[in-house]
């Protein structure tokens, strides 16, 4: 199984990011039912104690909800001159704690390495195969300004990635109240 662990982007937030599809020709735009913030990809799991051993230090994570204020669109360039198009979700002190948590608990129950990237918040919305800059500057600015009302989370997810058609379809397979 292929897994990674997200804060579920719940309403309204997701409906309005949703209002932004097809505002920009050319673009492949992701299922709003797949919105999230990815915490931690973990990768292909295999065996029922690795999976258990996962399902165990996301049970004893304790922490505040998180509120997920989102900012301006950006992109990041991917292989092949494609680009992945997203909004940026602001880097809060309890969203950063949070990461590190489920970084640490990963880290020691499968043993993942130390993630060398930096944490970029952010809900994916879209790809571009062939990007036009005469177009997406425009876009960029236009969507930089809308007022994204921010959202409180108050669990984690594991969610396990299966190869769809077109695009991956996300299972959750469990939720984790950061309460308790």
């Amino acid at each position: 199984m292929r897994l990674f662990i997200a804060l579920d982007i719940g309403s309204p937030l997701r409906e309005a990011i949703a209002a932004m599809r097809g505002s920009l020709a050319g673009v492949r735009w992701v299922d709003p039912a797949t919105y999230h913030v990815t915490l931690r990809f973990i990768g292909e799991v295999s065996g029922r104690d690795r999976l258990e051993d996962i399902d165990m230090a996301l049970s004893a994570i304790r922490a505040p909800s998180v509120r997920l204020q989102p900012t301006a669109p950006g992109i990041f360039e991917q292989d092949g001159g494609r680009q992945t198009l997203w909004i940026g979700i602001e880097r809060s002190p309890a969203l950063l704690h949070l990461h590190r948590k489920v970084d640490t608990a990963m880290r020691r129950a499968a043993g993942l390495a130390v993630e060398r990237r930096r944490f970029v918040p952010h809900v994916t919305i879209g790809t571009i195969a062939t990007p036009s800059p005469d177009m997406l500057a425009p876009w960029l600015a236009r969507w930089s300004t809308l007022p994204l009302q921010p959202v409180d989370i108050p669990r984690l997810t594991l969610f396990r990635s299966l190869r769809g058609p077109d695009e991956p379809i996300y299972e959750s397979l469990a939720e984790y109240d950061l309460a308790g």
